[in-house]
């Protein structure tokens, strides 16, 4: 029996994590899986035979001790997915290198920092009447606000948050409220399935966490292709990948490319589990 090490959060108690749906077909295969908080110290990473990045949802906070962590266990053992990877997605000016390569993004400006002016700067760029600011290092939607054109008083904890730091401004999406957010997953480079989220009543954002409704989703022409081309221009093959889109202006819109720790909502597919199981067989026998 091989090892698998599924790298998680020490805390997990608020999160939904469907990880557990991979531990039958790992074992059908002669792989034993052990979910093991990233932050622990003292590891041996040598005692596992791979290590699969899964919810590692707090890694935004300590991203220098994090990606140190993904660095001694790529000396160790495989990593997925691998650390170049996982360094280069876990700052989100990778939209813009991706943008560069002929992928549609969100509408996305990059202040250095936020004040009253830049807000303003962003509400007449785009044209809109609520822009959205998150963090250049971010996940679970933390630090992401909506500002109001005209109601300086809603700008405030934002521009606190931001006095001294990049960040990522856009501008809001209506559509996400009325129609959802779309997520594509590839597994080997290959699509597995798709999901629509939709936020809760009043709220912006879609995930499970902060009460976003997860549906099933049979994404039509249009849509797979756009997922294929984002993923396309990543000229790599990745154990698993999550591809979010939007639509917006008559096209679909890249929102996010998650590639270090994304839900996988295995629940979702009953084929998802054991594709990912064969793709990750395919690629630990190919190293």
């Amino acid at each position: 029996m091989q090892r698998c090490a599924f790298l998680t959060l020490e805390e997990p108690l608020d999160f939904y994590i469907y990880d557990r749906l991979l531990v039958e077909p790992f074992a059908q295969h002669g792989w034993e899986v052990s979910e093991v908080p990233w932050s622990r110290p003292g590891m041996d990473w040598s005692a596992f035979d791979a290590v699969i990045v899964r919810s590692t949802w707090d890694y935004q906070n300590h991203l220098p001790t994090f990606l140190r962590t993904l660095e001694a266990i790529e000396a160790k053992t495989r990593l997925f997915n691998s650390l170049a990877t996982c360094r280069w997605n876990s700052n989100k000016r990778y939209l813009a290198d991706l943008e560069q390569r002929g992928v549609p993004i969100v509408p996305t400006r990059w202040p250095e920092r936020l004040d009253a002016a830049q807000i303003d700067a962003g509400f007449q760029h785009f044209g809109v009447e609520r822009l959205v600011v998150k963090p250049l290092v971010g996940a679970n939607a933390d630090n992401a606000f909506v500002l109001h054109r005209g109601d300086a008083a809603s700008w405030n904890e934002a521009m606190r948050v931001y006095h001294d730091q990049p960040l990522i401004m856009q501008p809001f999406l209506e559509r996400i409220c009325d129609e959802g957010e779309f997520s594509l997953f590839y597994f080997g480079g290959e699509f597995s399935h798709a999901i629509c989220k939709r936020p809760a009543a009043g709220d912006f954002r879609v995930q499970e966490e902060h009460g976003g409704q997860i549906i099933p989703w049979e994404p039509s022409a249009a849509l797979r292709v756009a997922g294929d081309q984002a993923l396309a221009a990543l000229n790599e093959t990745l154990l698993y990948a999550r591809v979010d889109l939007v639509s917006h202006e008559g096209g679909w819109r890249l929102m996010e490319m998650e590639l270090i720790e994304p839900s996988l909502y295995f629940e979702q597919c009953e084929q998802a589990p054991e594709r990912f199981t064969r793709e990750f067989l395919k690629l630990t026998r190919a190293q």
